[in-house]
């Protein structure tokens, strides 16, 4: 996921993207004369799917004018096929015709690596299967354009896109008797006129309703419960244009996005109950901003759902480097200090700085390293994650300098990224988590949408909270670890020597003088899944890798695995996963680490 080409692209950025730029720009008109015209209608605000259908949720849509004249919005309408009207919202407003110039920019978003531009889903032009990578040369060229366009864009005020908020009625839409499998059609109808007649565009959007996820094939035997959310989502804190306030920094985001009280009810009828709002570090520049973010946090939180106060801290990438990535020729278009990793940061009770809100300044000082912000975190009570780790962008290529939690830094590794794949986790993100693991880190797995949208459907962490919900009691179980990523199935991992004298649940971790030879332990997977599935069992040993203890399919329903084995006499972990046989419905445990000194 490297991007082995970088020192030529930034050349090539730096040299020719201007003479790139000015040659789209030049198509640039913002005519505010009614005249003939159009109106497109971006879905990026929709959500795909949800599991509850009882409660009304906040969407957008953006209208843009991609004309030569100006129209004025009338109205905009959802509707169901057969002419039922959802909700209607007046409109009175101009819309100025640019001449295709945003069309130009959203073409170029898709063109870009995908990691970069947040532009795995949603994708208007370019269907992310037939997307191929540019040449060095004609990426510098293209990032630098998108870059000076959207500069051009949030100078004018984007007079010619309008995002469009509503409210929807999940059970006006769906019917009261819906079922998880049902697909429910929504037409989207936009009235505008150019100054002789109205007229009307419109798109038609389909959501699904999903299956809920499975419990525990086990009854509850405390006072605790199993709880699911995100822990990677940007808001409209995280936009270039149009945002609450604006951060000209994230340039590649100009779709429109949704404060935190929007998201909860969105995650709500996802079926999950938290999630952390990660805004950027440099979308944050002073104490009162981040304020705000703790002021939602309460507001936001009771007894049945909790949002974390959190950010995605830019991190300054030091010590000996892995490889690079895209990013990296930002951070130099930018001259800043640094090459930059993401890492989340929950449940922070003050800002943490990485860099600056101005465009290109995402890489400036103030920075700190992994270490420093790991410590800084976990002083204040919560956790850090590395995010995207493998990614081909915004990776985490200093190595070399990572701590886990065996010395009290760095609690996780996202391995499963939503923006880069909501069936399954990625494959190199989790390998790139394994491998440290092999070097004698002891990181938990953990998951996050990375949505600037709406909330998504994905593989969400589920974690068992012990006490009632609230921020504390979720801080706490998603510290302890006995937790899985998972978008559907059950599962659960815990080991006990054969007496049952020492046991560890998932995501325990014992550090030990020494390992005995000959010791035997019974493992456990409680699992529970809709689908035939395939259970895979993980014994994985510091210095030698993992290898498969079991595996077997046919599954279905709930019920366990069990099984004897040897452990081995260095530090090691167990874990397992389930899948269904085309891998759209997927678990993670958690391991369990035993880690002699």
């Amino acid at each position: 996921m490297r991007n082995i080409a970088l020192p030529f692209i930034l050349a090539v950025a730096l040299c020719a993207g201007i003479a790139f730029q000015q040659e789209v720009t030049a198509k640039d008109s913002k005519n505010l004369v009614l005249g003939e015209s159009q109106v497109v209608i971006y879905p990026y605000g929709l959500m795909e799917s949800v599991r509850n259908t009882d409660l009304v949720v906040p969407m957008q849509v953006q209208l843009y004018n991609p004309g030569d004249h100006a129209v004025e919005l009338e109205s905009l309408t959802l509707q169901t096929l057969e002419g039922q009207v959802l909700t209607v919202v007046d409109l009175d407003e101009l819309l100025a015709g640019d001449s295709g110039f945003v069309a130009d920019l959203y073409l170029a978003l898709e063109m870009v690596d995908p990691d970069i531009a947040h532009r795995h889903s949603k994708r208007q032009y370019i269907p992310l299967e037939d997307w191929e990578p540019l040449s060095p040369e004609a990426e510098g060229r293209t990032i630098s354009t998108i870059i000076e366009n959207v500069r051009e864009l949030q100078a004018a005020g984007s007079p010619q896109i309008s995002n469009i908020r509503f409210e929807l009625n999940l059970n006006a839409l769906f019917g009261a008797n819906s079922l998880p499998g049902d697909i429910a059609p929504v037409q989207i109808v936009a009235q505008w006129n150019g100054g002789a007649q109205s007229s009307t565009t419109s798109i038609t959007h389909h959501i699904t309703k999903l299956l809920p996820y499975m419990p525990p094939p086990y009854a509850n035997l405390g006072t605790g419960s199993w709880v699911s959310g995100d822990l990677h989502v940007h808001n409209c804190r995280d936009e270039a244009v149009g945002g609450c306030d604006s951060c000209a920094a994230e340039s590649f985001n100009i779709t429109g996005s949704f404060t935190n009280a929007d998201l909860k009810p969105q995650f709500q009828a996802l079926g999950m109950d938290f999630f952390s709002s990660t805004t950027h570090s440099y979308c944050i520049n002073s104490p009162g901003e981040f304020d705000a973010v703790l002021t939602e946090s309460n507001a936001l939180t009771d007894s049945s759902f909790v949002m974390l106060a959190g950010t995605e801290v830019s991190g300054a990438e030091q010590g000996a480097q892995s490889g690079s990535d895209t990013a990296d020729i930002l951070c130099s278009l930018g001259w800043g200090a640094y090459n930059v990793h993401h890492m989340g940061a929950h449940n922070i009770t003050s800002r943490k700085a990485g860099g600056k809100d101005g465009f290109l300044d995402f890489c400036d000082n103030p920075m700190s390293g992994q270490k420093a912000n790991s410590m800084t975190v976990n002083g204040e009570g919560g956790f850090t994650s590395i995010n995207h780790p493998n990614s081909g962008a915004w990776g985490f290529n200093s190595v070399s300098g990572i701590a886990g939690q065996e010395r009290n830094r760095t609690w996780g590794v996202e391995v499963w990224n939503g923006s880069e794949g909501d069936n399954q986790w990625q494959v190199y993100q989790r390998d790139w988590w394994l491998a440290r693991l092999n070097e004698g880190k002891v990181l938990y797995p953990y998951s996050g949408s990375d949505t600037h949208d709406t909330a998504v459907d994905f593989g969400t962490i589920h974690t068992y909270v012990t006490t009632a919900l609230d921020s504390q009691s979720l801080t706490d179980a998603l510290i302890a670890g006995r937790s899985y990523l998972s978008n559907g199935p059950f599962l659960e991992l815990g080991i006990a020597t054969l007496n049952g004298a020492k046991a560890l649940p998932m995501g325990g971790t014992a550090f030990v003088q020494n390992i005995p030879p000959n010791i035997q332990v019974n493992v456990n997977v409680d699992y529970n899944c809709t689908f035939s599935s395939e259970i895979v069992i993980y014994r994985g040993t510091v210095g030698g890798g993992e290898v498969e203890i079991f595996r077997q399919s046919g599954y279905t329903g709930g019920g366990s695995v069990q099984l004897v084995d040897t452990v081995p006499t260095d530090s090691f972990w167990y874990r397992a996963d389930i899948h269904n046989t085309t891998w759209t419905r997927n678990a993670m445990t958690t391991p369990v680490y035993v880690w002699s000194r």
